[in-house]
């Protein structure tokens, strides 16, 4: 049975113009939205607690096998153990100062007749919008998981970045990331170097790690990857792409390196969700293209500007970068990964195949496994 959690903002948090609110209408499509303005006025989220059937992990609409996973007392109100809840209805929304746009969910607790009148929550896809921003609805649809619409995983992305004291390899040698200043020569993976545009920042106390588990770092630890790497215990956030050079992955991807986010890789030894850390400073180091870099030794990806991966950002960070490089305000386009990047559904098969044939993540430099 697949069990998750998902975090949600109560609709107390919701500010909306129009006179309207969550609640469904005309089938819970969230049509009635489209054209009004949206302020989050809260950052008070809670964890909902999910069961599913077999190994299901997406949250969806019309979907009777998603319950509550035991009573919860959510934003003040009690559901009982089994309450089915649903993703009612998708939208966009978007930041018309800085043209960035957010996907979020209208979470349903079915207590109501019909049972899409009303809606008690907003769960985020990607990333989390500014607070307290005016906030434009450009779209809404019925789903997901319905009507032709793809499911969405329960899992969302996070800051893609390093943790302070993280060494990255520049031309004078390794240097905490915390370190590091625009117009730095950063080492690629092919020994060459790549001049740091900028260093983001972002702080996380205990109490926003204790509200939301998904912004916990992952510990990878020294020499889990092969080879010796990484050289020392390295933390990265969830969703921080490593680099994943093998046999297993061409014979796959028609590519033998690969990026894979580090929370795919805790299958495998000496990988895991470091759960005792109680704060966290996470770095991003942006380029003038998405980079290889070394940090500890070991070969991971730079900040990477595409339209979605902007949205694991700051809305702070995403106007600097956006003044920086103006013309990643055309969604349409934008920067080439460094790498080639599976199918998240392909991830998991291949570090599956990986763990059964105890295979390194890391080829030696001679081409054959560590």
């Amino acid at each position: 049975m697949g069990n998750y959690s998902i975090w949600v903002l109560g609709e107390s948090a919701v500010s909306l113009t129009g006179g309207v609110t969550l609640d469904g209408i005309t089938q819970g499509d969230g049509s009635h939205l489209v054209g009004e303005f949206m302020t989050f006025t809260s950052r008070d989220f809670e964890e909902v607690q999910v069961r599913d059937n077999g190994p299901d992990t997406t949250f969806d609409d019309n979907d009777s096998s998603q319950r509550l996973n035991g009573a919860q007392t959510l934003f003040g109100t009690s559901y009982r153990n089994g309450t089915r809840i649903e993703a009612e209805y998708e939208f966009v929304l978007r930041d018309d100062a800085t043209g960035i746009e957010y996907r979020a969910l209208a979470v349903n607790f079915n207590n109501s007749s019909p049972s899409y009148a009303t809606n008690e929550a907003v769960a985020f896809v990607d990333t989390v919008p500014p607070f307290n921003t005016s906030l434009r609805v450009i779209s809404a649809r019925e789903g997901p998981g319905g009507n032709g619409t793809p499911s969405v995983e329960a899992s969302d992305i996070v800051p893609v970045c390093f943790c302070r004291g993280s060494r990255i390899e520049t031309r004078h040698g390794l240097r905490p990331v915390e370190a590091l200043r625009a117009g730095d020569a950063v080492r690629r993976q092919d020994g060459t170097f790549a001049t740091l545009r900028q260093v983001f920042h972002t702080g996380l106390c205990a109490d926003a790690l204790a509200r939301n588990a998904k912004l916990r770092p992952v510990r990878i630890m020294a020499g889990a990857l092969a080879n010796g790497l990484p050289l020392r215990d390295l933390l990265v956030s969830r969703q921080h792409r490593m680099l994943i050079s093998s046999k297993i992955a061409e014979r796959m991807f028609g590519h033998r390196d690969v990026l894979v986010p580090a929370i795919k890789l805790t299958a495998l030894p000496g990988i895991f969700e470091d759960v005792p850390v109680r704060a966290v400073d996470y770095y991003h180091l942006l380029f003038d293209a998405h980079e290889v870099i070394l940090a500890e030794g070991a070969p991971t990806e730079s900040l990477f500007t595409g339209p979605e991966a902007l949205k694991a950002v700051s809305a702070e960070a995403r106007r600097e970068i956006l003044s920086l490089f103006p013309g990643l305000r055309d969604t349409d386009t934008g920067p080439e990964p460094a790498r080639y990047i599976p199918p998240g559904r392909l991830q998991k098969q291949l570090i599956h195949r990986h763990a059964k044939n105890h295979k390194p993540l890391l080829m030696s430099p001679s081409g054959r496994a560590g």
